[in-house]
């Protein structure tokens, strides 16, 4: 009950700031897209990284500050998860858990006047799908997966004058990703070299 409550006032705010946005159109927005080292860290030990992508549009939440900070809102879609090895008694076997997830970071950036940035934010995630893959095959893997995560972003950014950015993002959880009373406590934690684009509203 208590995370059925967290993720609607997530959700809610998520939608205020972006009625926000319609009533004080958003003069800045950006394109991005990543590469991401991802894995599942925690009281498990059979995880390993696992390479993945990322892709989304952010938009600036307009507002009046005498500091060079800036807000914005982005939706993206995220591969995440890690890779594994476990010995079941007949050798070992390797595999691949595949998280999609639909990501909506809000950030707060700080930009430096020679193209440089640094940001950090809240990251409410929306599990899409959960695929198992192990010897050619694919398995359902969402019942053992909850629904909802949470993460904290932190990176770190340069903007060319040309509207082209690169950027590095550590994205680490801080909900369990597993199912169960009993399950082992594990987290995502994903780090992504980003490529943005920017576009920027003409007077």
């Amino acid at each position: 009950m208590k995370k059925q409550t967290i993720s609607t006032l997530v959700i809610v705010g998520c939608i205020c700031i972006l009625q926000s946005c319609a009533f004080r159109p958003c003069t800045t927005m950006n394109v991005n897209l990543a590469g991401v080292n991802s894995r599942i860290v925690g009281e498990s030990d059979s995880w390993s990284s696992a390479f993945g992508v990322q892709g989304g549009v952010a938009a600036n939440i307009p507002y009046q500050s005498k500091l060079p900070i800036t807000s914005w809102v982005e939706a993206n879609i995220s591969m995440q998860g890690a890779s594994w090895e476990e010995d079941w008694g007949e050798g070992l076997v390797k595999g691949t858990t595949r998280l999609w997830y639909a990501n909506i970071p809000l950030m707060t950036r700080y930009q430096f006047p020679n193209g440089f940035y640094g940001e950090a934010g809240i990251q409410p995630g929306f599990l899409l799908s959960a695929k198992d893959k192990y010897d050619g095959n694919a398995y359902d893997y969402r019942e053992w997966i909850k629904t909802f995560d949470l993460s904290i972003p932190l990176g770190v950014g340069y903007e060319f004058p040309n509207n082209f950015g690169v950027g590095l993002r550590v994205i680490p959880g801080v909900t369990n990703v597993n199912k169960g009373d009993y399950a082992y406590k594990d987290r995502n934690f994903v780090v992504a070299l980003r490529g943005t684009y920017t576009f920027q509203k003409k007077d």
